[in-house]
């Protein structure tokens, strides 16, 4: 990952529009419509790809599509 993200920016993912926003912690709040969707992170290994989590009850495919988008923008 060569570059940080600090604007929001929309990704579309299994038919659906999402706002992603990056927070200052490293955590990125995602959002369908105006509702917080949930919030998602990295854990990074040391030498492992990232493995993208969320706290919020949503489907780890989901959370992996949303993760690997925000990699994708980052490079």
């Amino acid at each position: 990952m060569n570059e940080e993200i600090d604007e929001p920016f929309e990704i579309q993912i299994q038919g659906k529009s999402l706002l992603v926003v990056p927070l200052e912690d490293g955590t990125f709040d995602v959002y369908k419509g105006k509702l917080l969707f949930c919030n998602v992170f990295a854990d990074i290994g040391i030498d492992t790809e990232p493995s993208w989590t969320t706290s919020h009850l949503v489907a780890q495919e989901l959370v992996d599509e949303i993760g690997y988008t925000i990699e994708i923008r980052e490079m």
